[in-house]
């Protein structure tokens, strides 16, 4: 095997390693976020754990974080509770370093 061929292959296995962080940094944000949502919408136990994996779930589809959003937005207003698309932002930024973190730890 050539020099080139051993670096395109230490390339391609960093770049599917960042990928597997970076789904597992979303993957924790979200739930972290999920877990704060529910609580402020007054679920506990099986549906705090069941609303906070929907989130995770919303993302993985197409639309990404703007899903999450929406979600979040969409649950918030249905419920009554008030929630700024600025709260939203501040609490996605603060889960990602807390996910990031969290995720850190565990390698």
């Amino acid at each position: 095997m050539s020099v080139f061929d051993e670096r395109e292959r230490a390339f391609e296995a960093k770049f599917a390693h960042d990928e597997a962080v970076r789904f597992r940094v979303h993957a924790r944000r979200d739930k972290l976020l999920g877990l704060w949502a529910g609580e402020r919408l007054g679920r506990s136990g099986p549906a705090l754990h069941d609303y906070a994996m929907s989130l995770v779930l919303s993302e993985l589809g197409r639309d990404g974080e703007a899903a999450l959003r929406k979600k979040i937005k969409d649950d918030f207003a249905a419920a009554g509770v008030p929630l700024s698309e600025r709260d939203v932002a501040e609490k996605i930024n603060q889960f990602f370093v807390e996910a990031m973190r969290q995720i850190a730890r565990s390698d």
